[in-house]
């Protein structure tokens, strides 16, 4: 495991985080914000933050395993 800062994808519903996703930087992020924005209920909020992750590789992908706001 590692840990590193990352631009994550977070996705929360009523106010409880129930997602999260590594990006390749923050025009990746926004451009799959934007998508899910399109495709999802206003009750669900979704940001981009930079936060300090610990990384979990498996089969060449980045699985955030814990967050830590930055």
């Amino acid at each position: 495991m590692i840990t590193k800062v990352i631009i994550a994808l977070i996705l929360f519903s009523n106010g409880t985080m129930i997602e999260h996703t590594v990006t390749n930087g923050i025009s990746d992020c926004l451009e799959k914000k934007r998508t899910m924005q399109r495709n999802m209920s206003d009750s669900v909020q979704i940001m981009c933050q930079k936060v300090m992750a610990d990384i979990e590789i498996m089969h060449d992908r980045e699985f955030i395993v814990s967050l830590r706001k930055m």
